[in-house]
């Protein structure tokens, strides 16, 4: 068994396989299996309301920085910031609901907003009955918050400062086998990724980790315990590669990080281990810089051979500006996956961004 945290126009998307690409070094030992994943329900979860970034009334041009979770209710929450531009005074967390396990969503409304302050980065995770909110904000230095809901998300706490200048964090946390709940988070930069613990349920908040490559990049770190008890944590570079690292007591050490031998631009990924073990990452292959497609390989024997890439999305249309990347994926009861993403298209004086999501299934 794998631990992991508890648990309008539709378009149907059909499986696609991209040309193999290179497998972690380990891995290249042996074949690659055939992607399982299949693709259904896209959707565009909430489209931009104006696409120049100069402008005062532009509150919801640019939305960027997506996370999901499956409540405690049976609902999908989805979050991320939305502004005119990211780093916009006016940029604060939006949130939405489905009632339907991803295939329609409800009206966006906001979540979070220290008013005339730019929020972001949201990141959800649930926790047995409790939800749990991080995000950013600059005040005036960036600061990690917090936020708890015991209620799946229709009431929460007030905003709890962390003590952590110049972080933040990016992918969902994680509950492991043991209770205790790990975030991931990362000095601001593509700098060394890390995770904050606690073993009370969310009161207390330790600091584990400064896990970097040889450069000393390892921005927006993704977690995920697997069967065997070890945490693998997969980190953004600038050289081309996903790196990790894994953690054999619970997150507090790290190994030496190495490559992953799967090429990357500089961009998130995430990682998430589902209940029967399966590791699923979904990322931007490159080659550096650019942020399209979006691609999804599940492994099965804990991170040493992957599948075939599968398509998750791409531009949708073949000239410049795209980026179709800041993937969250989130297990529902049934085993069907949602993930969630964001489509930017930035030209001069043109910005704008929207959120998409797509149900995903994987077949034995």
């Amino acid at each position: 068994m794998c631990w992991k945290q508890s648990h309008k126009v539709t378009v149907k998307h059909t499986l696609t396989l991209l040309p193999a690409l290179l497998l972690a070094p380990l891995a290249s030992l042996h074949p690659a299996e055939t992607s399982p994943i299949q693709i259904s329900d896209h959707t565009v979860i909430f489209k931009h309301t104006s696409t120049d970034p100069k402008d005062p009334a532009n509150t919801s041009g640019f939305n960027q920085g997506p996370s999901i979770t499956a409540l405690p209710d049976g609902r999908v929450m989805a979050v991320w910031f939305s502004s005119s531009s990211e780093g916009a005074e006016s940029q604060r967390i939006m949130q939405v609901f489905s009632a339907d396990q991803g295939r329609i969503w409800g009206e966006a409304t906001v979540l979070q907003d220290f008013v005339g302050e730019a929020d972001f980065d949201p990141a959800l995770f649930v926790a047995g009955k409790e939800t749990f909110l991080f995000f950013s904000a600059f005040r005036p230095q960036i600061e990690i918050y917090f936020r708890a809901s015991s209620g799946s998300g229709k009431t929460w706490t007030e905003p709890v400062k962390l003590g952590h200048p110049n972080h933040t964090t990016r992918s969902n946390g994680i509950q492991l086998s043991t209770g205790e709940l790990l975030v991931p988070l990362h000095l601001r930069g593509t700098k060394s990724g890390g995770v904050l613990k606690s073993r009370d349920g969310g009161k207390i908040w330790t600091r584990y980790g400064m896990v970097a490559n040889p450069e000393g990049q390892g921005g927006e770190p993704t977690i995920a315990e697997t069967k065997s008890g070890a945490i693998h944590m997969m980190l953004r570079t600038k050289d081309g590669q996903l790196w990790r690292s894994i953690s054999r007591d619970k997150g507090e050490t790290w190994s030496a990080t190495e490559k992953t031998g799967l090429t990357s631009t500089s961009s998130a990924s995430h990682l998430l281990c589902t209940r029967d073990g399966t590791l699923v990452l979904t990322y931007n292959p490159g080659p550096t810089p650019l942020r399209f497609p979006l691609i999804m390989r599940t492994s099965r024997d804990d991170g040493l051979t992957w599948s075939e890439p599968t398509l998750l999305a791409d531009r949708p249309a073949k000239v410049g500006g795209w980026s179709i990347c800041y993937p969250s994926v989130t297990e529902l009861p049934d085993g069907a996956l949602v993930a969630i993403w964001t489509q930017i298209k930035g030209s001069p004086g043109e910005l704008y961004g929207d959120i998409h999501s797509a149900r995903i299934t994987l077949k034995e």
